[in-house]
């Protein structure tokens, strides 16, 4: 498989795009988190999906649990194969890695960060630390937290194949911020869930402190997987910031 292969899914080819969305899933999560956003997107708008290390066709990989690996290989892979303009969409822990990309030394950087379920890095962390668990109370915990979709805890035979991936984000988002909070050179819009316990309204809205390209803050319906919900509308608000960003 090509490097654009491994990194990049791309369900449709889209080469007259007026831009691309770039999609960075949730914690052990892959490109199959955005699968039904493809359909709903603008015609004039490209999907690309992220697939990391140690998950769906990377599944052999190691997954990557340091952020400067991680964001020095993924910044590497987005400027080769991934044309301007384009916007970066991070969930969760995938917004961690928007935000430690787009403040990196990239030679293209995106038209915006949209920013979704994700406190800002100055923010301090409310959570315990489970990355070093064993394997069952590290599900426990994840459930209690919120931290992964219920149909991953539910089923052992799942979770046991996800559990490196999960293990290896979950410690990043522990770990992070990696380096003392960076000013995002271009505009941020952030999303937050009205009952999302985990990244809860005001810690998304504290991004507006470091965005020093302009900010936009939009609130949905729905806890910390309210990506997963159709009826919270995220697809239609992205659409909406991809307008004014094209």
């Amino acid at each position: 498989m090509t490097s654009a292969g491994r990194w990049f899914h791309r369900p449709v080819d889209r080469p007259a795009a007026r831009i691309r969305l770039v999609g960075l899933p949730y914690a052990g999560g892959g490109a199959a988190v955005f699968r039904t956003w493809t359909e709903a997107l603008a015609p004039d708008v490209e999907p690309v999906w992220v697939r990391l290390p140690g998950r769906e066709s990377r599944l052999r990989e190691t997954p990557l649990s340091d952020w400067d690996a991680l964001v020095g290989a993924f910044g590497r892979a987005l400027m080769r194969h991934v044309p301007s303009p384009y916007v970066l969409f991070g969930h969760s822990m995938g917004g961690m890695l928007a935000y430690e990309t787009a403040t990196s030394a990239l030679s293209r950087p995106p038209e915006r960060v949209v920013i979704s379920a994700c406190r800002a890095p100055d923010v301090a962390r409310a959570l315990p630390a489970i990355h070093h668990l064993p394997g069952p109370e590290f599900a426990a915990a994840l459930r209690d937290l919120g931290g992964a979709p219920e149909e991953v805890l539910a089923s052992p035979g799942l979770f046991r194949l996800l559990e490196p991936a999960l293990r290896a984000d979950v410690r990043l988002a522990e770990t992070w911020p990696a380096h003392p909070p960076r000013p995002v050179p271009v505009p941020v819009t952030a999303v937050w869930g009205d009952a999302d316990h985990v990244a809860p309204r005001s810690a998304v809205r504290a991004w507006r402190h470091l965005a020093s390209g302009g900010f936009r803050g939009h609130e949905v319906t729905g806890g910390h997987f309210f990506l997963s919900d159709p009826s919270a509308g995220v697809v239609d608000l992205v659409n909406r910031e991809l307008g004014a960003a094209g």
